[in-house]
């Protein structure tokens, strides 16, 4: 029995199992860019949105590769690395297309 597989086939299988969480940066990432940076364009929502979930896929690919911890990756329908990967990935790539969540600091006077 060959137990060998090719890295697109793995990276099939990564996309499958960490959708949910690929599902939910999209989602938070939208609502950040749409309520609160105006204007914005929907060429740059989708060039955003298709470049964080590239970093996040190979960031979930090696946090795959070297995972350490003694529990499952597995918690349910969720794959946890793909969870870690969501939330460095996130806020890194909207600082990177200059999307702030707040603009300016607000003063407690």
């Amino acid at each position: 029995m060959d137990n060998t597989i090719n890295f697109f086939e793995f990276l099939a299988i990564a996309i499958n199992l960490g959708s949910i969480a690929f599902i939910a940066g999209i989602f938070f990432q939208v609502i950040v860019v749409v309520k609160y940076n105006k204007p914005w364009t929907w060429g740059k929502l989708t060039f955003l949105l298709i470049s964080t979930r590239v970093v996040s896929l190979a960031l979930t690919i090696l946090i795959w590769k070297y995972w350490f911890l003694p529990f499952n990756m597995m918690q349910g329908p969720v794959l946890i690395p793909s969870i870690i990967a969501e939330v460095i990935a996130c806020p890194v790539m909207l600082r990177f297309f200059k999307h702030r969540i707040f603009n300016k600091p607000t003063a407690l006077v």
